[in-house]
């Protein structure tokens, strides 16, 4: 038996991708033919429309197209051409992380003088950024005639 969370977890990593859909929409389906190649067709079909499903980089290429094969349904497909897959950047993250000492530090000396008994307010920082990734499928939706 599965439970909640699993199911939870389930529903919100395969929630991340989003399809885009250009094209003809007919009654929803229950099951998709998944092609690579439209010569691999075994029978007559035409052309509903273009699709693109995309989702984070940190989703499996099977979670997006487990995202598209769903939407394909929605839309009344009876199965799909993959047109290829890829990986594009979206954006880029960056942080800096630094230590510094603990700065001058004075103290008045017994002659009446300032010494300085702590560091040189030094800061070491480094930076890193981090590019932002998109995995996305490309795909043409097929009606069987």
């Amino acid at each position: 038996m599965i439970k909640l969370p699993v199911v939870a977890l389930l529903l919100l990593v395969v929630s991340c991708a989003t399809t885009d859909y250009v094209g003809e929409s007919y009654t929803p389906t229950t099951h998709v033919d998944i092609y690579f190649d439209a010569a691999d067709v075994n029978r007559p079909f035409k052309t509903m429309g273009t699709a693109q499903t995309e989702g984070t980089e940190y989703l499996s290429f099977e979670a997006i197209q487990q995202q598209l094969v769903q939407d394909a349904m929605a839309k009344g497909a009876d199965g799909i051409i993959i047109d290829g897959m890829d990986t594009i950047k979206v954006g880029e993250s960056r942080s800096t992380s630094g230590k510094s000492d603990e700065g001058p530090r004075y103290v008045v000396t017994k002659d009446g003088k300032l010494k300085n008994v702590g560091g040189d307010g030094h800061y070491d920082s480094v930076s890193t950024t981090t590019d932002i990734r998109d995995k996305i499928i490309k795909a043409h939706l097929i009606k069987y005639q």
